[in-house]
């Protein structure tokens, strides 16, 4: 068996042997570039691996502008390892957080501009008002609210009976009509119509708690169908008079 010996410049050499029954096989040299080899465990020390366009192999990872195959092959990526996918996750939505709004003197808060959602939450932190006013939401379309044509029961429970009553011009609440009363809770909205373009309707669940009733629960529930058009105004009033203290938030989504 005959081989090749290489000799480094200071020490050491390589050689190229082939195996004792050896086929035969033509080694072509390239123009250009460097003949790597494995070790001794069969490994094979590359920096990197460029695979036709767009595709590397190296440094711990692979790295492609496009990934072809079956999804299956995907399932198996641990999570904490997925990056900055896209700004709202898996197109799974978005929740949108507003900055609170500091009630002092307002008849009435207005919502706007917050696009197509499906569903959303006003959450009420320490809210009163300036007399025995109830209060509560009010939607519509166009920038104009609808105070009509709500379909509501809102009222209160406590240990010795229930007291409710029926609301059609908007989801107000029973019981908290007083103005030492400060308030907390919140109104949650979903739309629960077809989606089909034709209307919208919302329908509300809202929980109250407040700091001078003890053993009290204060509820809202019930919906309003939009006369025409997509919700895109959310007004939160006292049925007469205004806040005087408190603070609003209205959180968004679009799931």
């Amino acid at each position: 068996m005959s081989k090749i010996r290489l000799h480094g410049s200071s020490s050491g050499y390589t050689e190229i042997a082939p195996v004792a029954a050896s086929g035969n096989n033509t080694l072509t040299l390239p123009n250009d570039g460097t003949i790597i080899s494995k070790d001794s465990n069969g490994a094979v020390g590359v920096t990197s691996i460029t695979v036709g366009t767009g595709v590397t192999i190296g440094d711990g990872r692979v790295t492609c502008t496009t990934l072809h195959g079956s999804a299956a092959n995907c399932t198996q990526i641990p999570a904490a390892n997925i990056v900055g996918i896209c700004t709202d996750g898996f197109s799974g939505g978005k929740r949108t957080i507003n900055s609170a709004i500091t009630l002092s003197s307002q008849s009435e808060v207005d919502f706007t501009g917050f696009g197509a959602i499906t569903r959303f939450d006003i959450h009420f932190n320490a809210v009163s008002t300036n007399g025995s006013n109830e209060f509560g939401v009010r939607l519509g379309t166009g920038g104009s609210v609808e105070t009509s044509g709500y379909l509501v029961q809102s009222s209160y429970v406590r240990g010795s009976d229930n007291v409710g009553e029926g609301q059609a011009a908007g989801f107000f609440t029973h019981g908290l009509a007083s103005a030492s009363y400060s308030s907390n809770g919140i109104f949650s909205f979903f739309r629960i119509d077809p989606n089909d373009g034709t209307f919208q309707k919302w329908y509300c669940l809202a929980d109250i708690t407040e700091y001078n009733t003890s053993n009290h629960w204060f509820y809202v529930k019930g919906y309003k169908t939009l006369s025409s058009g997509d919700l895109d105004i959310i007004r939160v009033l006292p049925e007469n008079g205004a806040f005087d203290s408190g603070h609003l938030r209205l959180v968004t989504y679009t799931d």
